[in-house]
């Protein structure tokens, strides 16, 4: 935006215009100085942006084609009036100073915004070295820092290749000070090194003490599902046994019997759960090219008996091809299209619509952040008539062992909605519910294509 010219801005001019880099051919060292900003921020975008009376030009730029815009809708207009600290603009649509922005509303849709000024040996604020995204989101101490240290790294190579004839000094303080530069640049990397070096050391330590304490769970899961199945196994089955033969001689206490029966058979089904979830891996694996429409129909296939004791109508159109687990995308559709069956209304037809389209990552809906970031996603929505819930429980909805209703209203075991949602974040995606009491629930997969 227009600002009247102080004393300082025109003390700051001067000094960019000294270093005689505006409008200067494109040089190798900052392109890849922006790449790795963009790296290690994990954004779309990253600029070297220097800021004149009237523009930000860009002396290097990743993810962005155009090489300036004018100072009014400038971002790093605003980050270089406080040069001491970075600017972070979460979301710009909502931010008062930019909801209006041109480069907000349009291309290249701003919604993300870190700028780091880029401080010359004066204490002049010359531009900013900033990161863009177009979804809102924070960056994590460490990106941060890293960035910052990137800015004073292309601050540090203005210096060096800042003309002679600007410096007042002579050839020989030039050296001297490149030398004194490079002296201290390398001490630095060497503690950094070194830190980085105890670092690794210790995570390898603790990715050893992780891959101890996993197999020692899933041995644990495996020895508790035997140990604790086979005494259920025969509680159903006695008690199956005795009603069968003695049902006429207990009476009404053959209720408590029927009782008995159906707590060890929920017993059974929340270990079965359990161990399914034990065995899902933190990272994908086994990946291979899956066909969605085999995925749906062994689930169909699978539900047979529920869906035809349910009555439930349902309906879908043609799906994708997709890289993943064959046997985890089955549990992910079988959870969610039995979660549809099981909260059904009384007296009204169950039906279960399955929705597909794809999606770009500017078009996700706000709080959808899939583990893995990429330009498109396949969006499977899985929609019923049921009951519905209160969207406030939507993210209750997915922890272990949640449960908006009692055992005596819905079985269950509350595991369901967990392995679906382990099983979407193993496969770098996301998983959202919609619901609304009485009117049925939506539950919407985002995989990364």
């Amino acid at each position: 935006m227009n600002k009247l010219v102080t004393t300082h801005e025109s003390l700051r001019i001067s000094a960019l215009r000294s270093y005689s880099i505006l409008d200067s051919l494109p040089d190798q060292d900052y392109d890849e100085l922006t790449k790795l900003a963009s790296q290690i921020c994990n954004t779309p975008i990253s600029l070297i942006s220097l800021v004149d009376q009237t523009r930000q030009w860009f002396k290097a730029s990743h993810g962005l084609d155009i090489t300036q815009t004018p100072r009014e809708f400038s971002f790093c207009a605003h980050a270089i009036e406080n040069p001491n600290q970075p600017m972070v603009v979460a979301d710009a649509r909502k931010d008062e100073r930019f909801t209006d922005n041109p480069l907000v509303s349009g291309d290249p849709y701003i919604v993300f915004y870190t700028g780091v000024p880029l401080i010359d040996r004066d204490g002049y604020a010359l531009g900013s070295l900033c990161v863009i995204d177009h979804m809102p989101r924070q960056l994590t101490s460490q990106q941060l820092f890293a960035l910052q240290v990137l800015a004073r790294q292309v601050a540090r190579l203005f210096e060096l290749r800042r003309p002679v004839s600007a410096l007042n000094s002579s050839e020989q303080e030039l050296e001297a000070r490149a030398e004194r530069l490079l002296t201290h640049r390398t001490r630095q990397l060497s503690h950094q090194n070194q830190a980085l070096s105890d670092l690794n050391r210790s995570v390898l330590k603790k990715n050893e003490d992780l891959k101890r304490s996993n197999t020692n769970l899933q041995q644990f899961a495996f020895i508790a599902s035997h140990d604790l199945q086979e005494p259920l196994r025969k509680i159903q089955a006695f008690s199956e046994l005795i009603i069968k033969r003695y049902q006429d001689q207990f009476g009404d206490a053959s209720d408590y019997l029927y009782k008995i029966k159906s707590a060890a058979g929920r017993m059974s089904q929340l270990i079965n759960n359990l161990l399914v979830l034990s065995k899902l891996p933190e990272n994908r694996q086994e990946n291979i090219i899956v066909s969605m429409d085999w995925v749906l129909q062994t689930v169909l296939q699978n539900l047979e008996l529920a869906i035809s004791d349910a009555g439930a109508l349902i309906t879908y159109g043609p799906l994708p091809e997709l890289e993943g687990n064959p046997t985890q995308l089955c549990q992910l559709f079988q959870n969610l299209i039995g979660n549809s069956l099981k909260f059904r209304r009384a007296g009204e037809q169950m039906q279960i619509s399955i929705r597909y389209k794809k999606l770009l990552q500017a078009d996700l809906p706000p709080g959808i952040h899939p583990l893995k970031i990429c330009e498109e996603y396949h969006v499977f929505e899985v929609a019923d008539n049921g009951i519905g819930f209160e969207q406030q429980h939507s993210e209750k909805m997915f922890e272990l062992f949640a449960r908006l209703h009692s055992t005596s209203e819905f079985a269950g075991t509350g595991i369901g909605l967990s392995i679906c949602q382990k099983v979407v974040t193993v496969h770098g995606g996301a998983i959202s519910a919609q619901g609304q009491p009485g009117s049925g629930a939506a539950f919407c997969v985002y995989l990364p294509v």
